[in-house]
């Protein structure tokens, strides 16, 4: 079995390399810039350009972990790029996949939803609020619509040790071990997801065979300003330099919704097991920051 990662050079795009390298699933990989380390050059924007990497892979499965610079805020400021990324790139690589009869899996948010009636189910119905969770809502919709061999995993505040990412953690990092302070909302429920630990379940459930929509997410629910005090002191630093503060003084362009929490129901059901805690996985982070700091 062969696998292709687009968007191999980003945080879940790694962790998703060593969970298939566990698995004993070849895997290549592509960035968005430059073919270096064993990774292709792709820009999914580019039909030609997909087409013609799934053609020289030829994959059973295709992972779509695509993120773009500057996150959500960017997304709503410019809806058109987004638009070029995460729904056009998103139809040039559910058709190649199909083309070809690769199962595509790929990685959706709980931004789909407005958090008004949390916790959300697969099969509730969705209400973005800003930008990025329409262009990925679409995006979902034209998968739906191209290929039924596919996988929709939803998640939410993923984080990793990873230089190169800008996940929470990582701006912890930055932030704190130069001496300055972070604002964080306080009124932001979400549910912790180690990235390492989606992998893994990524790579389960593909291997299980299952489609359609699947909840990935952490066990705990929290604020992201208690989520960010905590990776703080697994790091060694100082978590009163974490200042919650309401959403509406935090500085956040696009409208988030304060309560999209994803139930887990349905992957506890299909896995046998509960989803990792965050205590465990503060662990797992601790020692890949550690692993780190000591290289």
């Amino acid at each position: 079995m062969t696998a292709l990662i687009v968007g191999g050079s980003g945080l879940v795009g790694g962790a998703l390399r060593h969970a298939l390298e566990r698995a004993r699933i070849a895997a290549a990989i592509t960035r968005f810039r430059g073919e270096r380390d064993g990774a292709i050059e792709l820009d999914v924007r580019d039909e030609g350009s997909v087409r013609a990497c799934v053609r020289r892979v030829h994959p059973d499965l295709v992972f779509l972990a695509v993120n773009n610079p500057g996150g959500v805020d960017r997304c709503e400021d410019r809806p058109d790029e987004a638009d070029a990324l995460h729904v056009q790139g998103t139809r040039h690589v559910t058709e190649a996949a199909a083309d070809c009869g690769a199962t595509l899996v790929f990685y959706s948010t709980d931004y789909v939803f407005d958090g008004t009636a949390a916790p959300y189910a697969e099969e509730d119905r969705p209400r973005p609020l800003n930008h990025y969770g329409r262009a990925k809502l679409a995006a979902e919709r034209i998968i739906h619509d191209l290929t039924p061999a596919h996988l929709i995993i939803r998640t939410t505040a993923v984080f990793g040790w990873d230089r190169s990412s800008r996940n929470l953690a990582m701006q912890v990092w930055e932030r704190l071990q130069s001496g300055g302070t972070m604002r964080v909302p306080n009124d932001q429920q979400c549910t912790p997801t180690l990235a390492d630990d989606l992998a893994e379940v990524s790579v389960r459930l593909v291997e299980r065979n299952v489609r359609g929509v699947v909840h990935v997410v952490g066990r705990d629910r929290m604020v992201r300003a208690q989520m960010a005090k905590a990776l703080a002191q697994a790091m060694g630093l100082d978590p009163d330099r974490i200042i919650p503060v309401p959403t509406a003084e935090s500085g956040q362009r696009a409208p988030r919704p304060l309560e999209a929490v994803l139930r887990t129901d349905k992957m506890a059901r299909l896995l046998g097991e509960e989803p990792l805690d965050f205590d465990e996985a503060l662990r797992r982070f601790r020692r890949q920051w550690l692993a780190d700091a000591r290289a």
